[in-house]
Parts: structure tokens; C-alpha cells; sequence
């Protein structure tokens, strides 16, 4: 009996689990389209002309901070972003596309409007297939809004990391940024265990700059130095290792003006040292001041800079007198994707050393990567500097800075 209930369970399950299959696929048959969108492509150059021409494009990128795109007839754009503005072109290309160019790259997208939702549209990016959900209203002009936040890649109104690190590389950019400088220092030289010597370091250096006008910005920026470990030769012939301690604070106040006309800029102003340092041996004691004057060649591939500057005591200890030369050479070589190789090692001359500890002079070559985080362009930075000319009663012999560089709004 009990085989016999068995079979007949057996059967029945058999037979209920096909019926439910069945509906399973009714259902799915008879509902699914009801569910899908419909998407219908945009098509035919003058279509897509008419759809872009005379658009603005706004996105969010963080709490207060809006992209906003512009783009007009006559196939260019602008990008405004962080408080710069990036310029671009656009053109349809056959029936069924529209690529966007900026000075680095070129993107292209198809587009496709929700006929179930009215005002509602997507791009599709060509080379990732990465889709843009966006809203376009039915206002003169027309204004394209997307909620998603953009990444690395950027894309309708706002800049690409690519966009964003060439524009950090330029010297007299309108972008705000918080730098972060840490540097492990190796010394080397003509006195005992001088190659055991070495630093810990770190520097943070805001650039806020302010816009004269569209070519010309103020920069007044502040060189903090924390130094949380720094080997120092004492009168015994040994090395005091100094603690956690406040350096010299330097900063600069200048102008730079950008000429378009042959891809450069120039610049000038003061700098100066404050006697901030928390303990004696890591400080000069004196007020130092004097000008700065720097240009740069700026060109697709990149940028090419140099930075004088001179400063002499004009107040403090007056036991010794201050005077030094030095500088920063600078270079930049734009890849893919926010990447690029740089360097940009500092140097000096001291006037009131003799000849063999006068000069201070490393070579550079380093490596970063710019993107988006949240919104938030982030830069990241490594470079190794090898001293060719250091003091030869002791100095560097190489170094090695990490860079961390956020992008901030501007406060004005």
C-alpha cells in the first residue's frame, strides 16, 4: 500500500510541477513585454543635430559643486566645472552618432529616447558600452540633467580624469586643490655614517587660485612643513633625531597670465620664509623675502616649466647672513586615462656657502594618476629625485615624494 501511495504522490507532483512550468511561461510570454522598456533609437544627422545644438547639460558632481555643459551651434562646447572651463568640439558623424572632443580625446555616443517616458533619453558610449540615463526638459534652452555622478570617464557635461589632469598640470589653472607632499629623504656626505642619515617629511601646500580675468589669476600660496623625523649633524660629531616638529613655513604671492596665441605662461611675484620651525636646528631664525618669476610652455602632449626665485634675510638672527637662489624645473607628459609622467624637483644655490656646499640639484622622474572618486577629482603622485649636486659636508643623495592632491571648490 504504502508503494502504491507513493506513486500515486510521485505522479501527482509530476504533474502539478508541469502545470506550474506552464504558467511560469505564460506569464513570462504574456508580461514580460509590459515590463520592458521601450527604447527607440535617435537617427539621422540632422535629428541628432537639431537634439544636441543649442543643449545645456547640468550634473551634479558633489553637494554644491554643478557641471554644466554647454553647447552651441556652431559645434563647439564648454565644460564648466570646479571653476574651470573645458573646452570642446562636437560634430554627428553618419546617422547615428556624436562625438565630443576635447584637447586629449575624443568620445562618441549613440543616443535613445523612452517612448514610455516622455523627456526621457540614454547615450551609449561607443568603446566601454557604459549607458547615460538623462532627462532633457522641454524649456528654450533645453537643459539636459543626470543623476547618476560621472567617474574617471566623464562623459555628457562633465570632465574626463584625462581632461582634468592636463589642466592640473597648467600653472596658472583656475582649479582649487588641497596638495599633500610626504618625502623620504637619504643623506649622504663627507662626515661619519652621514649615509645612514635620513628624513620623514611632509608638506601641504592649498592652491586657491583667484581669476583676474579669463587669462590672469592670483595665487597666494602657503608651504607648511610638518617633519616627523629629520637626522641633523650636532658639534660631537653624532646625528640628533628630531622628533615631530613645525618647519619653516614659505609661501609665495603671484600672478600669472596665460597667452593663447603661442600656448604659454608667464608669471611673477614674491616669496618669502617665515621663522615658524618649533626647534632651532630645523629653522633658520630669519625672515626671508625676495621675487619669483616662472614660465611655461603648454601643448597637447603636455607641459614644460621653470620657477626662479631669490631670497635674503631681511630680519632675525643676524649672526649669519641669507641668501640663496633656488627654483623648481618642471615636465609633464600626458597618457591615457588620467595618467601621466612627471617631475618637478626643487633646487637651490646658497651664495654664503663656498663652492662644494653651495649647490643643491636633483633629477626627477615620476608617475600619476588623476581620477574621480565620488564626484571628487582625486590626484595621486609618486617621483624618485636623485641629487647630481648636493653639499659634500652633508646633504641628500635621494629622495622619494608622494603626492596627494583632492580638487576643492574654490570659496569665492
Amino acid at each position: 500500500m504504502s508503494r502504491v501511495k507513493c506513486a500515486v504522490c510521485n505522479t501527482a507532483f509530476t504533474v502539478m510541477g508541469a502545470i506550474l512550468f506552464g504558467l511560469m511561461v505564460m506569464t513570462f510570454v504574456t508580461t514580460g513585454p509590459a515590463y520592458a522598456d521601450n527604447w527607440a533609437p535617435l537617427s539621422g544627422a540632422e535629428t541628432l543635430r537639431e537634439f544636441v545644438s543649442g543643449a545645456t547639460a547640468e550634473i551634479e558632481l558633489k553637494e554644491g559643486v554643478v557641471s554644466t555643459g554647454e553647447y552651441y551651434e556652431d559645434g563647439t562646447a564648454e565644460i564648466e566645472a570646479w571653476g574651470e572651463t573645458f573646452p570642446r568640439t562636437w560634430e554627428v558623424k553618419g546617422d547615428d552618432q556624436v562625438c565630443y572632443s576635447s584637447a586629449t580625446e575624443t568620445n562618441c555616443y549613440t543616443f535613445e529616447k523612452n517612448s514610455d517616458v516622455p523627456g526621457e533619453y540614454r547615450a551609449r558610449h561607443l568603446e566601454t558600452g557604459e549607458l547615460i540615463l538623462f532627462r532633457v526638459s522641454e524649456t528654450d534652452p533645453r537643459v539636459m540633467t543626470r543623476d547618476t555622478t560621472p567617474d574617471s570617464e566623464g562623459g555628457l557635461g562633465a570632465p574626463t580624469a584625462q581632461e582634468i589632469a592636463a589642466e592640473l598640470s597648467n600653472p596658472n589653472t583656475n582649479l582649487g586643490t588641497m596638495n599633500m607632499f610626504f618625502d623620504y629623504v637619504a643623506y649622504d656626505g663627507d662626515l661619519p655614517d652621514a649615509s645612514n642619515q635620513n628624513a620623514l617629511r611632509g608638506t601641504f601646500q592649498p592652491s586657491l587660485p583667484y581669476k583676474l580675468s579669463p587669462t590672469t589669476n592670483l595665487f597666494v600660496r602657503p608651504a607648511i612643513p610638518v617633519i616627523f623625523k629629520q637626522d641633523v649633524p650636532n658639534l660631537y660629531g653624532g646625528y640628533d633625531s628630531k622628533g615631530v616638529d613645525l618647519g619653516d613655513i614659505g609661501f609665495d604671492a603671484s600672478m600669472a597670465k596665460t597667452f593663447t596665441s603661442i600656448g604659454a605662461v608667464f608669471g611673477g611675484g614674491v616669496v618669502g620664509t617665515l621663522p615658524t620651525a618649533t626647534n632651532d636646528s630645523l629653522g633658520l631664525d630669519q625672515w626671508l623675502l625676495g621675487p619669483e618669476v616662472f614660465g611655461a610652455i603648454i601643448r597637447k602632449w603636455g607641459v614644460v616649466g621653470l620657477l626662479v626665485t631669490h631670497q635674503w634675510d631681511v630680519a632675525g638672527e643676524d649672526d649669519y647672513s641669507t641668501s640663496i637662489t633656488g627654483g623648481q624645473y618642471f615636465y609633464v607628459f600626458n597618457l591615457k586615462d588620467g595618467w601621466q609622467i612627471n617631475g618637478a624637483p626643487t633646487f637651490s644655490y646658497n651664495h654664503e656657502a663656498d663652492s662644494d656646499n653651495a649647490w643643491t640639484l636633483p633629477v626627477a622622474l615620476g608617475v600619476s594618476k588623476t581620477m574621480i572618486i565620488n564626484g571628487r577629482p582625486w590626484k595621486f603622485g609618486l617621483q624618485y629625485w636623485h641629487y647630481i649636486e648636493s653639499p659634500d659636508t652633508f646633504g641628500p643623495d635621494w629622495q622619494i615624494r608622494f603626492q596627494i592632491s583632492p580638487v576643492v571648490k574654490l570659496p569665492w
